[in-house]
């Protein structure tokens, strides 16, 4: 048997972990079984293609795994394996994509969240065949918001033992919005998901992340989200993006119903006569979704960007990325006297 394994369980996140950052067998015994197990379970496993352009070395310490809507990332780092669960049938909050998404857990349909349930039960079961296992689990239902900040405090190696609570030693990590500096434990206003202007109580998390509460909910915001003092015009929603998101999707939909006037009108609206382009990321041999937020090989889905904003976002990252016209010729904007 191997020495004693704790498994922690939090969201779609399962925390492998040993005593002994060095022990080679933590490779072989459990990290390359881990994998071969999802394989044989029906998972497509592969090398993290990020990972493996830019940091080779790490590369077969990192794999993706795909089973239809599910993906799972597993890592292996010192004396943890680290495995995370996410889908892509959500629509996209985070801008890096689903798998960066909070509650992702929440997100997934009915049965995608059985499938989870069931791996992880599988992957438990498996590993009290090869070690002793404990099994902890971050569940905090029934808890208060401020309950679960202070629970966060009291496990967080950043606490200072003096607050009880992290510190913030740099102003930067407390600028707000509107310039001034946050306080912990101030009023604050933010603004939510759907454009509304909110009013809130924010507590120190760490770097530039705080804690807000506003009524029964709980959120973590950096510190260019949050207001000193309440905005102008409190009753305007701030919903430009989102805006954008949808009349961008109606788009898509009145093209693929070959309802070419609703798609001109809506095209009117959004961009008026300026000519559009895609963005075509070469890495993951995808266009740009709407609002620069995830990938999709499908054309009719792909975001819509006029001039100044796709050659601002191609040479921001001129190695990687490309701009595609209505032609369907892809430009280099560094390459263009």
């Amino acid at each position: 048997m191997r020495p004693k394994i704790e498994v922690r369980l939090h969201d779609t996140y399962l925390g492998i972990w040993q005593d002994g950052a060095n022990d080679a067998t933590f490779r072989t015994e459990v990290f390359t079984p881990l994998l071969n197990a999802f394989a044989r379970r029906g998972w497509k496993v592969g090398a993290d293609s990020h990972v493996l352009k830019h940091f080779r070395s790490l590369s077969p310490s990192r794999r993706l795994a795909r089973r239809g809507e599910l993906h799972a990332a597993i890592a292996i780092h010192g004396r943890a394996i680290e495995v995370t669960y996410w889908a892509e049938t959500w629509p996209i909050d985070n801008p890096n994509g689903q798998r960066h998404d909070f509650d992702k857990l929440k997100r997934m349909n009915y049965l995608d969240q059985l499938r989870v349930q069931l791996e992880r039960r599988r992957i438990i079961a498996w590993l009290q065949t090869i070690a002793p296992v404990t099994v902890s689990t971050s569940d905090i239902t029934g808890l208060t918001p401020r309950q679960r900040i202070d629970r966060g405090y009291a496990k967080s190696w950043h606490t200072d033992e003096n607050l009880g609570r992290p510190r913030c030693d740099h102003d930067y990590n407390r600028k707000s919005a509107d310039g001034a500096l946050l306080e912990h434990g101030a009023t604050i206003w933010f603004t939510d998901r759907k454009g509304r202007i909110g009013r809130g109580t924010t507590f120190y998390h760490i770097n530039n992340m705080w804690w807000v509460i506003a009524g029964d909910q709980l959120l973590n915001l950096s510190c260019c989200e949050i207001f000193c003092r309440p905005p102008d015009d409190l009753r305007r929603k701030r919903n430009k993006r989102q805006r954008r998101d949808r009349l961008e999707g109606e788009l898509a939909t009145a093209v693929r119903r070959m309802d070419f006037r609703r798609a001109e009108r809506l095209k009117g609206i959004l961009f008026g006569d300026q000519p559009l382009y895609l963005i075509w990321a070469r890495d993951h041999k995808a266009y740009y979704r709407p609002n620069y937020s995830g990938y999709t090989s499908d054309v009719i889905a792909a975001g819509r960007y006029t001039r100044a904003e796709a050659e601002a976002e191609v040479r921001r990252v001129p190695h990687e990325l490309e701009a595609v016209d209505a032609d369907g010729k892809h430009i280099r904007f560094d390459r263009v006297a």
